[in-house]
């Protein structure tokens, strides 16, 4: 009976360790940027929806390494958010196409991505076909209040 106890400690403790931090599959880039459901981004209220971010609406928005691509999924109530470059070009100059089927397809390599997938404000952004082993970058999104997402992620941190 000790053991048992001595190792579901050992197990909880090893799960708290987890790292949760976003992983960085491209070249580190900054990203600051509000999406708003409730006026220019109401687009985005349906499920399997999209839009691409390639201009800064502010002077403080900061729009990754090749642009964002906002996602949301069959519902439409979680929205996640991924860089536009392909982790396999990893040239910011080589960007994703959204396709309208909750998937996006680079036009170099023609790897196909899942994003209408993910948990805890992350996207998955996993590979389907195509040479690319890596899912797309994405970032944390969280709900600021009712319909406005903040897309940020983690200063200093590279892959």
């Amino acid at each position: 009976m000790r053991m048992k106890r001595y190792f579901s400690i050992a197990f909880l403790f090893l799960l708290s360790c987890l790292d949760n931090t976003p992983r960085f599959t491209i070249p580190f880039a900054p990203v600051n940027f509000t999406i708003d459901l409730n006026a220019y981004d109401h687009s985005l209220r349906e499920g399997m929806s999209y839009k691409i971010f390639t201009d800064p609406r502010l002077s403080t928005d900061r729009l990754g390494y090749a642009g964002l691509l906002a996602v949301t999924d069959v519902t439409g109530s979680n929205v996640f958010v991924y860089d536009l470059c392909c982790p396999y070009e990893d040239n910011r100059n080589v960007r994703i196409i959204p396709r309208g089927d909750g998937k996006a397809e680079c036009p170099g390599c023609n790897s196909v991505f899942v994003t209408i997938y993910g948990q805890s404000g992350l996207g998955f952004g996993t590979p389907e076909k195509g040479p690319s082993e890596e899912p797309l970058q994405s970032y944390q999104v969280y709900s600021s209040r009712p319909g406005v997402y903040e897309v940020v992620n983690s200063a200093g941190k590279n892959k």
